[in-house]
């Protein structure tokens, strides 16, 4: 299905490589262990360099860790390094702490996990682990051994609520609308890096119409399609026109029950708008898999920047909406460009509740 990029050039290539900025780090993650791990093999030269991706959960969500691990296997592919991606039960954090202290031991000249839930258990191994280097995603630890990565998804979420807002209002070019000025979020749980994606998606929406109603609720899980599902349908029920899944693999269901309902979605993370054609209508993804390539390679080249916090946002490709082409006419395509470009020129602030 036809999409487009939409992100701070405007017209990104799905896979491009974008630069990042950094500023000095501080924070919080949760723990790692394993149900199965792969080796990826390389068609670049080979390296001795071997890295090891330690997912707290497992492969499969179609977004968030499934985009890690594809950043991952880019390296494999373009840098000819070893890798090993060890996965486990997403209810299991004593087993994520497990498979975090088997690949601490300097086997591994890198070791990659990621989200706040991990927090506490990256803070437990890297500090009893000061020679192992660690890359940490979405989220914090200070620490001098450990390079954290976090993404402006209260930007790209400012995007999707524009997207929103001008379906919610637009019965014309967006026929499964009723015009409610009703949009709906489903997040994974509640909490600060959750409720960033949410501040985002209000601006982005009041900022199309100040009357529009904008329905949260939280699923308390990443992994329970189910639940995603009954939340939705019961903000359709509410009358929403279009709902923002940003809870993972709970998010799942949100998608499909837009296409049960007949209604509009907005996918998270990777590109998930051809789960449902005609219903996901546009992703907002972060992209894991470019900040991590980029953390691979400049640890590699001795230019990672160990102890400090890189962000990626709309103005350096780290986040961006994928629209639909084919069921978003060019008209709202060029109003969601225009909104783009100025929250990337810094012309539009958006709120966060990370606090800076």
């Amino acid at each position: 299905m036809p999409a487009i990029v939409i992100g701070a050039a405007l017209a990104l290539a799905a896979c491009s490589t974008g630069g990042a900025s950094s500023s000095p780090a501080a924070s919080t993650a949760s723990s790692s262990s394993a149900m199965a791990s792969a080796t990826a093999a390389a068609t670049a030269s080979p390296i001795n360099y071997k890295v090891a991706f330690v997912v707290p959960g497992t492969l499969g969500d179609k977004g968030f860790f499934d985009s890690g691990e594809a950043g991952v296997v880019k390296a494999v592919n373009d840098l000819g390094i070893t890798q090993k991606t060890l996965q486990a039960s997403p209810s299991d954090p004593a087993q994520w702490l497990q498979n975090l202290q088997a690949v601490s031991d300097g086997s591994y000249n890198l070791v990659i996990t990621g989200s706040t839930q991990q927090h506490d258990n990256l803070q437990q191994a890297a500090t009893a682990h000061p020679d192992q280097k660690y890359v940490f995603f979405d989220d914090q630890v200070n620490l001098p051994n450990v390079l954290s990565i976090e993404y402006k998804q209260n930007e790209g979420s400012y995007v999707a609520g524009v997207l929103a807002g001008l379906v919610t209002t637009d019965t014309a070019d967006f026929p499964l609308s009723k015009g409610n000025k009703t949009v709906g979020l489903v997040g994974g749980m509640d909490i600060p890096v959750i409720n960033d994606f949410v501040v985002g998606f209000k601006a982005g929406a009041l900022s199309v119409d100040p009357s529009i109603n904008v329905i949260v609720s939280y699923a308390g899980s990443f992994s329970d399609p189910n639940k995603g599902y009954n939340l939705t349908k019961a903000m359709y029920d509410q009358g929403a026109d279009i709902v923002f899944a940003v809870a993972g693999g709970t998010g799942l269901g949100v998608l499909k029950a837009s296409s049960d309902q007949n209604k509009y979605s907005i996918g998270v993370d990777s590109d998930q708008n051809g789960l449902y054609p005609g219903h996901v209508l546009a992703s907002m993804v972060k992209r894991v898999d470019n900040s991590l390539f980029d953390s691979i390679k400049a640890a590699i080249d001795g230019t990672a920047k160990w102890g400090q916090l890189i962000y990626y946002g709309l103005q350096n490709q780290g986040v961006g909406l994928i629209i639909d082409q084919k069921d978003v006419p060019q008209s709202v395509q060029d109003k969601i460009t225009a909104a783009t470009q100025k929250v990337a020129s810094g012309a539009v602030t958006v709120p966060t509740a990370l606090g800076s």
